[in-house]
């Protein structure tokens, strides 16, 4: 099995395993535990089945399930304490009433939406350019910032700050269409340290020694991504700031 497979068995494995420890019912901790187990053994499986080319794909799916499973296991209230404190952060850094401007906020919108498509298509730049090594780093590395950011969610669980404050302000025709898109593909919980930002510096990362240019279109998407989780109250700036240093870490991991 490659490094990253490993990772994941064991991530999902530990998942299971915390099931018992976290503060929701009994009926959600049998189907997360259930579910990790299921996807543990799927990648033991997938590992001797599937063809190579199939197999260095399958890494997405881990990342995305990796990110919902522990959701399952947050209690239906989060954590009033937890939730003061990351206010109370962002207004030590006067960013509680700051509002970045429309000409600023419109692009950084937009860079927030690429979060989803990041993996994939750095992924696709790694798999067409890159040598065996390359792959095995960039799941390593990226799979590595997502799960240290996704297990801290049943014990660190909070609403992102547009929903636990509103501000009135629409934001425009893509910041209507990021909350759209967070209706569907989100658990409508951050993650601390945010997950997108760990797994976008991380890719961003482990792209530059494979296409400098590429690696490097990827590093402005990740700097917009954890500009724009700011700028449209997707995510704390402490969060931000942790998830671009998780991402780091887990490069230098991975080496």
């Amino acid at each position: 099995m490659h490094p990253y497979e490993l990772l994941a068995v064991g991530y999902f494995g530990l998942l299971a395993a915390a099931t018992r420890r976290t503060r929701t019912d009994e009926a959600h901790r049998r189907r997360a535990m259930r579910l990790a187990i299921l996807t543990a053994g799927a990648v033991v499986i997938f590992a001797y089945l599937l063809p190579a080319g199939v197999r260095a794909w399958m890494p997405i799916t881990y990342l995305v399930l990796g990110y919902w499973i522990p959701a399952m296991l947050t209690p239906s209230k989060p954590d009033a304490a937890f939730e003061a404190w990351l206010r109370q952060t962002d207004a030590d850094w006067g960013l509680a009433a700051f509002r970045v401007p429309a000409w600023i906020r419109h692009p950084l919108e937009l860079a927030y939406l690429f979060c989803y498509p990041l993996v994939p298509a750095a992924f696709a730049v790694v798999w067409t350019l890159g040598r065996d090594a390359d792959v095995e780093r960039f799941w390593l590395a990226t799979l590595l910032a997502g799960y240290a950011c996704y297990a801290t969610v049943p014990w660190l669980a909070s609403r992102p700050p547009r929903l636990m404050a509103p501000s009135g302000d629409p934001g425009g025709a893509v910041a209507a269409l990021n909350v759209r898109v967070l209706r569907r593909v989100s658990h409508q919980l951050t993650t601390f340290p945010s997950g997108h930002v760990a797994v976008a510096t991380a890719a961003a990362m482990t792209v530059w020694p494979v296409s400098r240019p590429a690696g490097l279109l990827v590093a402005v998407l990740a700097a917009g991504i954890g500009a724009g989780a700011v700028a449209g109250r997707y995510h704390f700036a402490v969060d931000v700031a942790l998830g671009a240093v998780v991402g780091l870490v887990a490069f230098l991991a991975s080496a």
